[in-house]
């Protein structure tokens, strides 16, 4: 599945599926991972708050749960404009924005339970995902996660070869 939110349903109704699906509800929830393995963050719900916050620009707004809906910001009124369009989408789930440092460079790691290593295989066990696309942020000498995808597209023959091993 390529929606993440499709797949934690259909998975419900499996009899068995390779992530289950409070794993990836879990995935989807980005305030189950972010407070311990991503940046520095702050949450905001209004176009008032975010002048209040004292991170870093540029800022990187992420939803609260993961709906495709990230952009990158480098002014206080760019991101009062983008949260004030989120307040007014149909979506509830993109009223909660979290507001982070944007990294200065992104690695997206394909891993599964068998070849994840650090802080990517951290995260996998802590959310109970078997299998994962990692998008690590770099912040000058330390590394974060910046985003979790638990039903990626395989991308390549080597990640078909590793999801296979692991089911």
């Amino acid at each position: 599945m390529g929606n993440p939110y499709t797949a934690a349903i259909y998975g419900q109704v499996a009899k068995r599926s390779i992530n289950p699906p409070p794993a990836i509800y879990a995935a989807l929830n980005r305030l189950n991972w972010i407070p311990k393995y991503g940046p520095p963050y702050a949450l905001v719900s209004t176009d008032h708050t975010v002048e209040k916050v004292e991170l870093e620009r540029p800022w990187l707004l992420l939803t609260a749960w993961r709906l495709d809906l990230d952009g990158p910001v480098t002014s206080v009124e760019g991101a009062k404009s983008v949260i004030e369009h989120r307040m007014y989408m149909r979506n509830p789930l993109s009223k909660v924005t979290i507001v982070i440092p944007k990294p200065h460079s992104t690695v997206k790691i394909f891993a599964t339970a068998k070849t994840a290593s650090g802080l990517v295989a951290d995260v996998l066990k802590e959310l109970g995902l078997l299998y994962a696309r990692v998008t690590l942020g770099s912040y000058g000498s330390a590394h974060y996660v910046v985003d979790v995808d638990p039903v990626p597209a395989i991308e390549n023959r080597e990640e078909a070869q590793a999801l296979a091993e692991l089911v």
